[in-house]
């Protein structure tokens, strides 16, 4: 860890003060789809979204057995709230399909094909993210102020350019550079794969807003930093005085799933436009520069373009808005 060279930013924004949640009926007569909502940070945003007093709740989870025990906590607090619970695993560009569907309730105007990435990560952060946000438009569009938030993250201030640089300069295969890059699970580790891919989602998001905001969709990358959630809890540790070094130096940077779960309610209840990154429950310019620069001006796009073809792909003519 003492080699990632965090900036002092991190540390302040850590340690900084959070506002308390919003307050308010915001999202009142709004529907609000959250995923992962069963533990961490979807589940602490889930009880203080329910707050908002949207007319609809729906966690998409993966566990739809913990989901339902979530959802009737919510309840038993918010009688009025109706919710559902629906199965959705970002890992299986399936389980994404069938979720849109089954928000569409009509199963037979969507072609799909189906081909899920071979890195569970990228696939997870970035991918999915992208293909439920091109799927869902037709709902976003007929929406009053849509809002669509990703779940990004401050450790996209250390990706080093130098990966997707040496992608682009590998040239492109079957119409990929980028993508082909981080759709290999031997070629980097699960920790590189994260901090580029936090990167890769702010790069997207960049992407997004003029073409969102032509459509009134308002798009926020949302950081909400260091915190106690079972991320990782998948991966395999071997002991070592390192792996003590990370484990203390988690304990006692990490904030809790509740205060961080603000960044998410604050962006829910922003009027102001769409953000490409937001911290500390504020809009927040990036320390990282790479994507200002004219390798990571022109990086983005032909990212973009990549996202764009493989998501026509597995269905024709969703990304029409968007290009």
């Amino acid at each position: 860890m003492s080699d990632l060279h965090l900036p002092w930013s991190f540390y302040r924004e850590q340690w900084s003060p959070y506002p308390p949640a919003p307050k308010g009926d915001y999202l009142r007569d709004k529907t609000v789809v959250i995923t992962g909502a069963t533990s961490g940070i979807g589940l602490q945003s889930a009880k203080q979204l329910a707050d908002a007093s949207p007319s609809n709740l729906i966690l998409a989870v993966r566990n739809v057995t913990a989901g339902e025990k979530v959802l009737k906590e919510i309840q038993s607090t918010h009688p009025d709230l109706q919710g559902k619970v629906i199965h959705l695993d970002l890992a299986s560009i399936s389980s994404v399909k069938k979720f849109r569907l089954i928000l569409e309730r009509n199963r037979s105007q969507c072609k799909l094909q189906m081909t899920d990435m071979k890195e569970r990560t990228f696939q997870v952060n970035v991918f999915a993210p992208f293909l439920l946000t091109c799927l869902l438009l037709p709902l976003f569009k007929r929406s009053s102020d849509p809002k669509d938030l990703f779940v990004g993250s401050d450790a996209h201030v250390i990706a080093k350019e130098d990966i997707i640089e040496g992608a682009l300069a590998s040239g492109s295969v079957d119409g990929q550079a980028i993508i082909r890059t981080f759709n290999d699970r031997e070629k980097y580790t699960t920790a590189t794969v994260y901090i580029q891919s936090k990167l890769l989602l702010q790069m997207l998001t960049r992407s997004l807003i003029k073409p969102l905001s032509s459509l009134n969709i308002t798009i926020i990358n949302v950081n909400p930093g260091l915190t106690f959630t079972n991320i990782g809890s998948d991966a395999k540790f071997t002991l070592s005085l390192q792996l003590v070094y990370i484990f203390l130096w988690v304990m006692v940077n990490a904030r809790s799933a509740k205060k961080a779960a603000r960044n998410i309610t604050s962006a829910s209840a922003w009027k102001g436009g769409s953000q490409d990154y937001w911290s500390s429950c504020v809009p927040t310019p990036s320390e990282n520069t790479w994507p200002y620069s004219y390798k990571g001006i022109r990086g983005t796009e032909i990212f973009y373009e990549e996202m764009i073809q493989e998501v026509e792909k597995i269905s024709p003519g969703c990304t029409a808005d968007l290009k």
